[in-house]
Order: C-alpha cells, then sequence, then structure tokens
C-alpha cells in the first residue's frame, strides 16, 4: 500500500554543490550536505555498502551523489 504524506517538491538546481560530507563510522553512513537541498542526502548506508565505499575522495562522493539524485526516491539523511 502506497501512502502520500506530502506533496511532491521539485528543486532545481544549476549545478550540483557539496557543502560538506560527513563520516559517521559509528552508524556506518556517509551523508552529504548539498547546496539547495533542504537536508543531507545519504550516500552510503549500512555496513555492505560503508564497507564498499571504502577511502572514499571528494571525486567518489559528488560521483555518487549524482547517482543517488539520479534515483527515483533520494535516500535523506535524518
Amino acid at each position: 500500500m502506497e501512502i502520500i504524506i506530502q506533496k511532491q517538491q521539485t528543486v532545481n538546481l544549476d549545478e550540483i554543490k557539496i557543502d560538506f560530507v560527513r563520516d559517521l563510522f559509528h552508524e556506518k553512513k556517509i551523508i552529504a550536505r548539498v547546496q539547495g537541498l533542504p537536508q543531507g542526502v545519504l550516500l552510503w548506508g549500512g555496513e555492505e555498502a560503508y564497507n564498499e565505499a571504502g577511502n572514499w575522495t571528494n571525486e567518489s562522493a559528488h560521483a555518487r551523489l549524482l547517482e543517488v539524485l539520479a534515483s527515483s526516491e533520494v535516500p535523506w539523511a535524518f
């Protein structure tokens, strides 16, 4: 069953700029804060994905962000 609890919101960004990336190693999450978005985006989460990210770089984080933003549902970091 699909329940919509909030209307769709659209944001147009001319350029995707990361303000910062935070590595939450105790929680096995890596999140990015992006200029123009209301909250952080989960780049890698869970032990398997976190380990797969390994020694991520700014370039790999940006590439992952573009991949995540292109998906049908953006995994917001709470």
